[in-house]
């Protein structure tokens, strides 16, 4: 199930999720050594285009594709990126395409076997593909019982919904696919947000689009109620807190 799909969830994911990208882009340019710009990078589930933004740092030509056409009407635009409704197992390019794949904050969503072949088959030889994620760790500076509340209370009212977080990353598996996994990479994003960026952000996670997708609840009440929730966690409506993201990189690397 596409969890994006609909314009609102859509509209909601451009205006609530944090922009991090273009720090773990420095990252990956810094282990990857890219002194100059690659020539072709593809982000695959691209979204609304802020991890394909970032790519403009490292990449002369920039394409995105995502199964959501909500999510690409409300994504970036620049005359260097080029945007392509498809899904992750199936992509509009020749073979031996790209330099650089990313995938960030979506891989969970894949037939991830299926994705992988199309990797193979898009990469050019010894080039990369990058999974990375920016996810909640709800580490929020000065109240360490934030975490308590997202794990007992946020958690419990809005679960996660089903994904595949149980892939098998191992090399004796990725090379039957022409695939090394280089390296794991991991750190942390601090972003300052208020409440109402807070609960804007929680309202773009799968969690809550899908109790609203399934009439459990809607979005107004849904605001309503982590309005008075965070209420805790901050002094007033207009003040900022530190909000740590944790981040993995995955380094994949095309074997011949």
């Amino acid at each position: 199930m596409n969890y994006f799909k609909a314009k609102i969830a859509a509209e909601r994911y451009s205006k609530g999720r944090p922009d991090f990208h273009s720090n773990t882009i420095r990252h990956i340019k810094n282990y990857l050594n890219f002194d100059k710009k690659v020539n072709n990078a593809l982000d695959i589930a691209c979204g609304t285009g802020l991890s394909t933004k970032a790519l403009l740092e490292i990449a002369s030509n920039v394409y995105g594709t995502d199964s959501s056409q909500e999510m690409l009407n409300f994504a970036f635009q620049s005359g260097k990126i080029h945007y392509s409704l498809a899904s992750a197992e199936q992509q509009p390019f020749p073979d031996n395409t790209f330099d650089l794949i990313t995938v960030s904050s979506g891989v969970h969503w894949f037939d991830i076997d299926k994705f992988l072949m199309e990797v193979k088959r898009l990469l050019k030889t010894k080039s990369w593909l990058v999974l990375y994620e920016n996810h909640f760790i709800a580490e929020m500076a000065g109240h360490e019982n934030f975490s308590d509340w997202f794990r007992n209370v946020y958690l419990k009212k809005f679960p996660s919904p089903p994904r595949n977080n149980s892939y098998d990353w191992s090399n004796i598996n990725l090379k039957s696919k022409n695939l090394n996994l280089i390296t794991e990479e991991k750190f942390k994003n601090a972003v300052i947000l208020t409440k109402e960026q807070l609960a804007l952000y929680f309202t773009t996670q799968s969690n809550i689009i899908a109790a609203v997708e399934k009439n459990q609840t809607t979005y107004v009440q849904v605001e309503n109620w982590l309005n008075l929730e965070l209420s805790t966690f901050f002094d007033n409506d207009g003040a900022g807190r530190t909000i740590n993201y944790g981040n993995w990189i995955k380094y994949i690397q095309r074997a011949n």
